[in-house]
């Protein structure tokens, strides 16, 4: 991938041994992060508060995130705000509060994902589920993006990272996963569209995989990551990413994946 901030990197090198002061770099962006209560949208939001970032961290129920709350309590640089992705009026509305505030990375995490289930499997699918599922997954992602758009657009180096699942397409390999899985990979393929709208428009747009991470404070299984490694890993490629990539799928290590 191609390294954007090297040369920024050794010209502070440069400042600092000829006793010059510099500014701490890649920090002092505005991020916005969707399902931020918990798991990796939390570890996202104290990863980029660590960097000195300026942090909107949005969640459905906003009341309710004691953890989150508390650590924006204890920490200037973090706002917590409500967002529901099936809510579409509710994501105008908080567009509208930030209107002509440039956001340098919008991070669309929020999901719905649970499974193996019967109703998830075919010969037993719950269709009331269907919307559901896809207006969490797929639609929300989709209008927090369009709805924020001119936000990322005020920044120099705007992106857009959506996190999805390399299972998406290719399918994960057990039953019960059916609406999870396929809604991935419809946001996926969305998000091509949006990703060449930005090559116009001047904002990098990737999807990206966590990797299996324990989100909810389980133990560390064979295959799985540890979920700092994780968001550390995706903020350096989100940082690395360049513009000629917009519409490429990465994993957490910044490998690329193929969507087929």
């Amino acid at each position: 991938m191609i390294r954007r901030h090297s040369l920024l990197a050794l010209l502070a090198l440069h400042f600092l041994l000829i006793g010059g002061a510099v500014c701490a770099e890649p920090g002092q962006q505005t991020v916005l992060i969707t399902g931020a209560n918990r798991g990796i949208g939390f570890e996202f939001v104290k990863q980029y508060a660590a960097r000195g970032d300026d942090v909107i961290a949005t969640c459905r129920n906003r009341e309710g995130a004691d953890e989150l709350n508390a650590f924006a309590a204890t920490h200037d640089n973090v706002t917590v705000e409500r967002l529901d992705l099936v809510d579409l009026d509710g994501i105008d509305a908080l567009a509208a509060k930030y209107a002509g505030r440039t956001i340098d990375v919008l991070i669309n995490n929020a999901a719905l994902m649970r499974g193996p289930d019967p109703g998830q499997t075919f010969g037993s699918f719950d269709y009331e589920w269907f919307d559901q599922w896809y207006h969490t997954n797929t639609r929300g992602p989709l209008k927090v993006t369009e709805a924020f758009g001119p936000n990322v657009m005020l920044s120099d180096d705007g992106l857009v990272a959506s996190l999805t699942t390399g299972q998406g397409n290719r399918g994960i390999p057990v039953l019960g996963f059916a609406y999870y899985k396929s809604s991935k990979a419809a946001l996926d393929n969305l998000f091509l569209d949006v990703a060449r709208k930005g090559r116009k428009d001047g904002v990098r747009v990737i999807t990206i995989s966590p990797g299996r991470v324990p989100t909810h404070g389980g133990p560390l299984r064979k295959g799985m990551v540890r979920i700092e490694d994780s968001i550390a890993g995706m903020i350096e490629v989100f940082d690395a990413f360049a513009i000629e990539q917009n519409g490429g799928s990465y994993r957490h290590d910044g490998s690329e994946m193929t969507l087929k």
